[in-house]
């Protein structure tokens, strides 16, 4: 005995049909017998669109062909390379106009700076030449010797520096 699964007679569903439009035909080409055996080895038979067979190359894609242009592939340093030139010629370029700027001010300091050398040495030389000859004559009492040197120089802002060294030497 067959059972209903529902016992009312209401509709659950009604069918409808798609309105009918009126599709293009691609016109009717007879379709031409074609030889049995390729003509050349590596075509196969395709169909066209228009419904015709004909002989065809046919590459079957498996996977991505890569393209060169005919040269070689740039290599990952060329690349990097070539990024960062605009910030290194920047960079550098920044720092000549700095240099420039501040070219006149580092050349007072490195007078300045070998001025004071020089002052240091000759001070250096001075006390030992002092202190040497007072020992050799072993002679009695105290010896004091002093020695100074100055160096002057322009600043960065236009000031003046003047540096002083002295020294002292004593001899008992």
């Amino acid at each position: 005995m067959n059972h209903l699964a529902r016992p009312d007679p209401e509709t659950v569903y009604t069918i409808t049909q798609p309105p009918r439009v009126s599709v293009p035909a691609a016109p009717y080409v007879p379709v031409l017998p074609a030889p049995a055996e390729a003509p050349l080895p590596g075509v196969e038979l395709v169909t066209l669109p228009g419904g015709v067979q004909q002989w065809a190359y046919v590459h079957h894609a498996s996977a991505p062909v890569h393209v060169r242009g005919g040269g070689q592939v740039i290599p990952a340093w060329a690349k990097t390379a070539a990024l960062l030139m605009w910030s290194a010629a920047g960079s550098a370029a920044l720092a000549a106009y700095g240099l420039a700027l501040a070219g006149p001010w580092l050349e007072a300091l490195a007078y300045t700076l070998v001025s004071f050398a020089v002052a240091v040495t000759v001070v250096a030389f001075v006390v030992r030449g002092l202190t040497s000859g007072f020992r050799r004559r072993g002679g009695g009492g105290s010896t004091t010797a002093r020695a100074t040197a100055t160096a002057t120089c322009r600043t960065v802002l236009g000031g003046k520096v003047t540096a002083t060294a002295t020294a002292i030497a004593h001899n008992k």
